[in-house]
């Protein structure tokens, strides 16, 4: 993360097209939107283009707008999301998602950085820094994307990583979340967070501090608050080289929490007896 923002730094005051990568919920769109805040564009507008929201028949009038008369419906002149740009920054998120005759005429509006309404005849200028974004990883990329288009979009491409791989960054971005609710959490379900696989990224932590917010009772979030998240215990053993100790510690500790500590069911599932349980929480330290 250190590194793609030092690469931000570096293009923050230069208009180049840029390229953000990363799965879902990683922060494509707030990426892009601090790139705007922080550059010398940022007292122009900010205009998102949701590439896979906006059906494909109105595509073309959303982002060129159109004169009056050109359709039926069409009673008045529309300005379209280019004109809005007027010096901002224009943000094209999902971009893969687009037609290939979508993607045509939006790499002639890039390309010559103008472009006319439909029904028109005045030629409008896109005066505005290009970025773009796409969860699709880059080898995969041009499956879905027209070559031209693809190269004319990312001059620079910004990567972001999956938060499983930068797992350090997880209690700095949950405390931030709880400090919104003034919450805390305990170090039990702290390391549950840290440990967790994570596939929807931060937005799924982010969902899951929301939730666990609204289901505990006191101040400091527990484990109790958390969902199950017992489905990553063989991918955490498997990176962490967790000893079969660790690994029955944990589970049980999971079986007791999604059980509420009810030991006679508890015991039932681990498929032992209730006075084993006990000797085995006592032996782990299992509160």
């Amino acid at each position: 993360m250190r590194t793609l923002l030092r690469t931000v730094e570096k293009v923050l005051d230069h208009d180049v097209n840029l390229l953000l990568l990363g799965e879902s919920g990683t922060g494509k769109d707030y990426l892009a939107e601090a790139i705007h805040a922080c550059g010398k564009r940022r007292g122009k507008p900010f205009v998102k283009i949701d590439c896979a929201g906006i059906p494909a028949e109105l595509f073309e009038s959303e982002l060129f707008g159109f004169e009056k008369g050109t359709f039926t419906d069409a009673q008045s002149r529309k300005l379209g999301k280019l004109e809005a740009v007027k010096g901002g920054t224009v943000y094209f998120d999902d971009i893969a998602s687009l037609t290939p005759a979508l993607q045509a005429k939006l790499l002639r509006a890039i390309q010559e950085k103008r472009f006319t309404r439909l029904g028109g005849n005045q030629t409008l200028s896109l005066d505005g820094r290009v970025i773009s974004s796409s969860s699709t990883p880059a080898d995969e990329l041009l499956a879905g994307l027209r070559r031209d288009l693809l190269y004319r979009i990312n001059v620079v491409t910004l990567t972001i990583p999956p938060l499983r791989e930068r797992r350090q960054d997880i209690p700095r971005l949950a405390t931030s979340f709880l400090a919104r609710r003034r919450r805390g959490i305990d170090a039990e379900a702290m390391q549950m967070l840290v440990e967790h696989e994570w596939p929807g990224n931060i937005r799924e932590l982010r969902n899951v501090i929301e939730r666990a917010t609204l289901v505990e009772e006191s101040d400091v979030i527990t484990p109790a608050a958390l969902p199950p998240f017992t489905a990553d215990f063989v991918a955490s053993a498997s990176r962490n080289q967790w000893t079969l100790d660790d690994l029955e510690s944990r589970y049980i500790r999971e079986i007791l929490r999604q059980t509420r500590s009810n030991y006679s069911r508890a015991a039932k599932i681990l498929g032992i007896n209730r006075k084993t349980l006990l000797e085995k929480r006592r032996r782990y330290g299992i509160e």
